[in-house]
């Protein structure tokens, strides 16, 4: 065989084995990259009234609605999974910037944002949200990402209490 098709193959080769790891690197680290948990140190309805306090105190932020997850669950038929609502959260203006176009009306879907408050069964107080770092990142010099950027701001704002910030992982 000549040098030229050794070579050839084994670039092959590397490619398809560079992008086996690559997918694997990214399956591992999906969850905690697009994912956050924060434990709270304070019992789950102070939590969720915190929240709700320091959502509402944010200039622009409301709270548009608090679901019981647990009672959803149970009314409809599931196993009881525990002390669990999601409280979601919106802010007019930014939300008006981002659907004012129709390039960027897909963005509705993640409308409003959720913070979910849940009571693991060790009794942990957790928040889980979407890590909007990445997803600034994601669109990132864009004007979606430029929105989300100020959206990341106030998130980590009210969420100041936990000297939280989102990061890559």
């Amino acid at each position: 065989m000549s040098n030229k098709k050794r070579i050839l193959i084994g670039m092959i080769l590397g490619l398809v084995l560079s992008l086996f790891v690559t997918g694997l690197a990214f399956k591992v680290a999906a969850p905690t990259m697009f994912f956050k948990e924060v434990s709270v140190p304070y019992d789950f309805d102070k939590t969720v009234r915190m929240l709700q306090t320091r959502i509402n105190k944010q200039e622009g932020w409301h709270v548009t609605a608090v679901i019981d997850q647990q009672k959803e669950v149970l009314d409809n038929g599931g196993e009881d999974v525990g002390k669990v609502k999601i409280i979601k959260f919106c802010n007019g203006k930014l939300s008006g910037i981002m659907l004012s176009n129709d390039s960027s009306k897909f963005m509705a879907a993640k409308m409003p944002l959720s913070i979910a408050v849940y009571e693991k069964s060790d009794g942990r107080v957790t928040l889980g949200l979407m890590n909007g770092y990445i997803m600034a990142r994601l669109f990132s010099g864009t004007r979606e990402g430029e929105i989300m950027e100020e959206v990341v701001k106030d998130i980590e704002e009210i969420l100041g209490f936990l000297h939280f910030r989102f990061t890559i992982f």
